[in-house]
């Protein structure tokens, strides 16, 4: 059985952001939130590509393992058919569509992250994107137009926070409010106002 790493829960996050707004620097909590959603993206990264391109990072060591026969097999003792994989990631927002190159970026730049700024940046970047229409056309992978009539789509943080699509909405529309990002709070009211009325707010895909 694959095991995924789960969403990161909503209040971890508030915390993390309130204590900012406040002038704490916890440092240890920015690492708690930035490599719990570390995590979630290495699980995001491993199960589109062992989807697209049939290459499945190993849960238990970390290997590529590529699809044989209808079965990823790896050397230290891992294996798992092409429906146990497809079943074991199917709506659980695994999927990373067009907006890979996000959690790929993060992936790389979180790591490398010294101090509590460089942290909230990496982090506030990864859960406050989107998922961008025609990100083929920018060179970007793995595109997948959920609605044709906006150019941004799904927020990146309905894959890796707790909560339905619509919860995720309000929960990173007070973020912003809490920053004081008025323009950011603006931009996540006038997704949602375009959205409602379509099935962004309202209907979680499959994958």
């Amino acid at each position: 059985m694959i095991k995924w790493n789960k969403k990161v829960p909503q209040d971890l996050i508030s915390r993390l952001y309130n204590q900012s707004a406040s002038e704490i620097c916890d440092d240890e909590l920015a690492n708690e939130v930035g490599w719990a959603l570390y995590a979630r993206c290495e699980s995001i990264i491993s199960a589109t590509n062992g989807f697209e391109k049939k290459i499945l990072i190993c849960p238990k060591c970390g290997a590529d393992v590529a699809l044989a026969e209808n079965t990823f097999n790896c050397p230290c003792g891992f294996n798992a058919t092409w429906e146990e994989f497809k079943k074991s990631f199917t709506g659980k927002q695994l999927f990373g569509a067009n907006a890979m190159p996000i959690f790929l970026n993060y992936q790389r730049d979180f790591p490398r992250a010294k101090t509590y700024g460089e942290k909230l940046i990496c982090i506030d970047t990864l859960i406050h994107s989107f998922h961008i229409r025609y990100a083929d056309d920018k060179g970007l992978t793995n595109c997948v137009i959920e609605n044709d009539n906006i150019d941004v789509n799904r927020p990146t943080g309905a894959n890796l926070i707790e909560g339905t699509l619509s919860e995720v909405i309000l929960f990173l529309d007070k973020l912003s409010s809490i920053e004081g990002y008025s323009q950011g709070k603006e931009q996540w009211r006038s997704i949602a106002e375009r959205a409602n009325g379509g099935d962004i707010l309202t209907r979680d895909t499959a994958l």
